[in-house]
């Protein structure tokens, strides 16, 4: 059994992504700690120095000094986390606009789209494959059916035509329309 292709998902890119992210919110932690450490620090030398006129618990010098810090931290780490995310977002998303704009062209007959190398994993060259034999099987029937046209087109605009002309441009279509059945025989599954 085949194993499963991954088209869209680079598991480097996810684990760098997850790694990065457990960094910054480990270093926004220690940042938080170590800042809190000194600032409280500061605050009880302060305070045993004043400590002749007013005593306080540590909990109630310490608790405005951690709720003040824990807000700008995770506001910190919040922004941090959203400017990433919108990157990674349209690393994602751009190659998957690309590979939308050029299915819709093929669905309209123009199979000579192929979208660019730079996505990651065998997309682009599975979808470029795919373009390539698209117009290869579609070209001859494309032909055939302009050839087609133009047939009828004689026989439509020349109502004088000759029997010798007439007996030419049937024979003419019968031509295309046996070119045209072989080869959509071919697109049969």
């Amino acid at each position: 059994m085949r194993p499963r292709r991954n088209y869209f998902i680079n598991k480097g890119l996810q684990s760098r992504f997850v790694a990065g992210f457990s960094l910054a919110v480990l270093a926004g932690l220690l940042a938080n700690l170590f800042i809190a450490y000194f600032l409280i620090d500061r605050e009880l030398a302060q305070e045993l120095y004043k400590i002749h006129i007013k005593i306080r618990t540590t909990s109630e010098i310490a608790v405005p000094i951690l709720i003040k810090l824990s807000a700008i931290t995770v506001s910190a780490i919040l922004v941090f986390s959203a400017v990433i995310g919108f990157f990674l977002t349209r690393r994602i998303e751009l190659p998957l606009l690309e590979l939308r704009e050029a299915v819709r062209r093929i669905s309209r007959g123009d199979f000579t789209q192929s979208i660019s190398l730079k996505i990651p994993g065998e997309l682009p060259s599975v979808f470029n494959a795919m373009s390539r034999s698209l117009e290869a099987a579609f070209s001859p029937m494309i032909k055939s059916g302009k050839a087609l046209e133009k047939e009828f087109d004689k026989l439509g605009s020349g109502s004088a035509l000759s029997a010798m002309e007439l007996s030419g441009a049937l024979d003419a279509l019968a031509e295309a329309r046996r070119t045209i059945s072989h080869e959509i025989s071919k697109l049969k599954v």
